[in-house]
Parts: structure tokens; C-alpha cells; sequence
């Protein structure tokens, strides 16, 4: 890895050494850029200023650089952690000019104006690539551009991109006209599309196009009827380490994307310097950006069990999945746990489980999925109503710690016993009606008979599996 730093910063000073460059006579800003890539990233006025906002409550810090030039409507800037350069437009592309597209290195305080763009429009999004080689833009016509940082040279690379359905994404681009993108650390290209009232996100799987191609296919993620938050359109996108996306709006707020399952945000605060959520960029590549990508979840009564099917996709670093179910849509219980078993695949992976004893009635269900640095998401929400002639419903089959037995009757003096195998008694209680925790977290492994008794002499036996 050191070998490699050290040959892109000697093809970065060649590149320094053939392009236009000016060095402004002030005193560095801000060195320490990236100090905090956790708590921090960085946003662009319209005006080609910097500036720093916290990840925890949307604060803006102290500006990173002093504007350059004459800037008209900059935009669509990234950032290069290896040397730790912003790349951005600083006078945008109009319909007879490709623009100023230039360069900030932050440790020098250098500014370098690069290579003319083939861009005749204009541009919100942009971003550098893993690895520091690239820059990546598209225009609001939906044509993809790739800026090589080391020969300084660009390349149209298409003027059409569709989705996995074949659905034209650059109409989308087109039609929205505004958004943002950014590069995860597995190469993937995540697209932000917006207007103020609706928005998408999309990805561009890894290996990147760097020539020209017909057209590149973007897989929706986030269908592009999603609706904005507040009627503010989206500005500008942002990872931090950990794979969470931040977005701005046009409205100086700043939110965190929660789940791509219906594009569930979270608000996170209000700008106190305006237009600094223009564009957003930061230092971190994450090799996870959404915990999954729920693509379906079914749920469907099989005789007297209740079937649940799920199939998710961009399975990185996921521990695994909690079924839950709740009898009034509010309180949650976890039934089992499912672990992972994708390996790591970005393509689709699918789960099932099976819920034997489901409680009389409504039945709602969900799963809590979980990865490895806490992150989490949910899945939409299922309700299956069952009916049932039993006196007593026992669930989670197996159970570890905590079993539920349910009195479906109107009595409050249903007689209970847990026998083992060899027709020990092992504990004894009276059930109320509804439900009643057992505590069975003492018993050894192995199979058990609930017997339960009522007021009419009616008896019944389940047998239940503790693990």
C-alpha cells in the first residue's frame, strides 16, 4: 500500500507539472483535513468555499479553503484521501463552455485549474474514485464523464444509463435535476437523483467504466417515486466509515439514510452556515454503505405455521437476521435468529423460517437485520391473522431462555406443567388468560411436554424443544 501511495503523489506532480497551476498567497486554512473522518465530512457553497460539518448534529465548522478565482455555481465536488485534494467544478458547464474544473490540496494550499471537461451542462454530482486515480461526474442530461487525475484527460463514457430493468435512468437524471454521488471501498458508484418532491438512489456496480461504453446499467436501489423530505430536493451525498449515507438538502438540513427499504431517513439537523449542503464529499470509502438492500419479504399460512420468506441483496458485513413478531404492532419479540450465509455477496441471497406456533389472531411480522458494527435495518411489515380451536398456544418452538404460552381461553386458573421426557414434572404454574412468560432458561437441551388442564377437565399436550 505504501508502494502504491508513493507512485500515485509522484503521477499527481507530474500531472502538476503540465497543467495550469496558481498558488494563492495565504496562509492554509485547514491542514488537518480528515483529522475526524467519523464526525466529519465537507460541503461546497455555490461560492467554491469549503467547510466542515459535524455528522452528529449538522454543525459548520471553520472553512477549509478561501474561493478561488471568479466561481460561478460550484458544484459536484470529491475528495482524494491520498492526497488529499478536493476536485470540483468551480465555474459550472454551460451549454458553450466546458467550465473550470479544478483542484485544492489542502496540505499546500495549491490550487490547480485541470483539463477543460467535454461537459455542455450542468453538474451536481461528482466524486473521485477508490484509489485516488479518478473522478467521476454526470451532468443533468444523465451522461456519465470520467476525469483521469493522472494523465489529466477526460472521457465521455456514455450518454445513456438504464437499471437492471432496462428502465432509462438518465431520464430520470434528466427529470429530477438534482442529486449527488460517491464511491464506496468496493469501487461501487452510489447515484443520488432528486427533485423537491421525489428521489432515488442507484448503483453502478464495481469495475468502474474509465472508456467510452453504449450504455452503463446503475441497479435502482431506491425507486425514484420516493418521496423528499419537507418538498426540499437533495443536494449532495456523503459516506462516513462505517457505510452510513448522509444527504443534504436545498433546505440547509442534513439527514442520514436509515434503510433503503422505502428510503427511511432520519433528520440529523439545520445547517447554521447556509448553502454549505450544496454538494457534499468526505474522506472515508466504506466497504458496507446499507446494512442490506431488502428486495422482498412474503409471509404466508402453511397449515397451522406461518412461513416467512425474505431475499436480500449487497449482503456486506451482515451478521444475520432476527425474526420478530408482535400481536399489536408495537411490542416486539424475537423468535429466532438466522445467520448470514451469503459470504459476503453483493447478488441476491434468500431466508426463510418458520413460526410453528403462531399467537390466535393478528400476527405481525418483521425482520431486524444486524451486522457487525451495529448497524441494523428492518423490513417492511407482515400481518397474517390466524384462528385457532386450541385451549394453548406455545411459541417460540424452540426456545432458548423465555417461552409464551397463551391461554385462549377466558379462565385465569388454567393448570400448566412442564414434564420431561421420562415424565418427571419439572415445573408447575396456573395460567392466566392471554399470554404468560415461562422462564426455562435452567432446563437442559432436550425435548418437553406442556401439559395444561382447564376448569372442564380438558387437557392438552405440546411438546416444545428448549436449546
Amino acid at each position: 500500500m505504501k508502494l502504491i501511495f508513493t507512485l500515485l503523489k509522484h503521477s499527481y506532480a507530474r500531472t502538476l507539472a503540465f497543467t495550469a497551476t496558481f498558488i494563492v498567497a495565504f496562509t492554509n486554512l485547514n491542514a488537518q483535513v480528515c483529522s475526524s473522518p467519523t464526525t466529519t465530512i465537507y460541503g461546497l457553497n455555490g461560492n467554491g468555499t469549503i467547510y466542515p460539518i459535524s455528522l452528529s448534529n449538522a454543525n459548520v465548522g471553520t472553512k477549509v479553503n478561501t474561493a478561488t478565482g471568479s466561481p460561478s455555481q460550484a458544484n459536484a465536488i470529491g475528495y482524494n484521501n491520498l492526497t488529499n485534494t478536493f476536485y470540483y467544478f468551480n465555474v459550472n458547464p454551460t451549454s458553450t463552455s466546458g467550465g473550470q474544473f479544478v483542484s485544492y490540496n489542502a496540505t499546500l494550499n495549491l490550487y490547480t485549474t485541470l483539463a477543460t471537461s467535454p461537459v455542455r451542462a450542468t453538474v451536481h454530482a461528482g466524486c473521485v474514485s477508490f484509489g485516488g486515480t479518478g473522478y467521476y461526474c454526470t451532468d443533468v442530461n444523465g451522461d456519465l464523464f470520467y476525469y483521469n487525475i493522472v494523465s489529466n484527460t477526460w472521457t465521455t463514457i456514455t450518454t445513456k444509463i438504464v437499471d437492471q430493468s432496462n428502465n432509462n435512468v438518465s431520464t430520470v437524471i434528466q427529470t429530477q435535476n438534482s442529486g449527488d454521488m460517491a464511491i464506496d471501498g468496493l469501487g461501487n458508484l452510489w447515484i443520488v437523483t432528486s427533485s423537491s418532491s421525489n428521489w432515488a438512489l442507484y448503483e453502478i456496480k464495481a469495475p468502474l467504466p474509465t472508456t467510452n461504453q453504449a450504455s452503463v446499467t446503475a441497479i435502482q436501489v431506491i425507486a425514484p417515486t420516493s418521496t423528499t423530505p419537507s418538498s426540499q430536493s437533495f443536494q449532495g451525498i456523503a459516506f462516513d466509515p462505517s457505510g452510513n449515507m448522509y444527504l443534504s438538502t436545498s433546505g440547509d438540513k442534513l439527514y442520514k439514510l436509515t434503510s433503503a427499504n422505502a428510503g427511511s431517513l432520519s433528520l440529523i439537523g439545520s445547517f447554521n452556515t447556509s448553502g454549505v449542503g450544496n454538494d457534499l464529499t468526505s474522506c472515508s470509502y466504506p466497504l458496507s454503505i446499507l446494512p442490506v438492500n431488502w428486495v422482498s419479504f412474503t409471509a404466508a399460512m402453511q397449515n397451522k405455521s406461518v412461513s416467512l420468506n425474505w431475499t436480500v441483496s449487497q449482503s456486506i458485513n451482515n451478521k444475520g437476521f432476527y425474526v420478530e413478531r408482535s400481536t399489536d404492532n408495537t411490542t416486539w419479540e424475537a423468535l429466532g435468529f438466522i445467520e448470514d450465509n451469503s459470504g459476503n455477496d453483493l447478488s441476491q441471497t434468500s431466508y426463510t423460517f418458520s413460526d410453528a406456533n403462531p399467537a390466535p389472531g393478528v400476527n405481525y411480522y418483521r425482520i431486524h437485520q444486524v451486522d457487525y458494527d451495529d448497524n441494523s435495518s428492518y423490513s417492511s411489515i407482515k400481518m397474517i391473522t390466524t384462528s385457532t380451536t386450541e385451549q394453548v398456544s406455545v411459541w417460540p418452538n424452540p426456545a432458548r431462555s423465555t417461552v409464551n404460552i397463551q391461554n385462549n381461553g377466558t379462565e385465569n386458573d388454567v393448570k400448566m406443567q412442564i414434564i420431561d421426557p421420562f415424565g418427571k414434572l419439572i415445573a408447575a404454574a396456573t395460567l392466566r388468560s392471554g399470554k404468560n412468560e415461562v422462564n426455562i432458561s435452567n432446563l437442559p437441551s432436550g425435548t418437553y411436554i406442556v401439559h395444561t388442564q382447564n376448569s372442564n377437565g380438558q387437557v392438552q399436550n405440546q411438546k416444545i424443544v428448549k436449546l
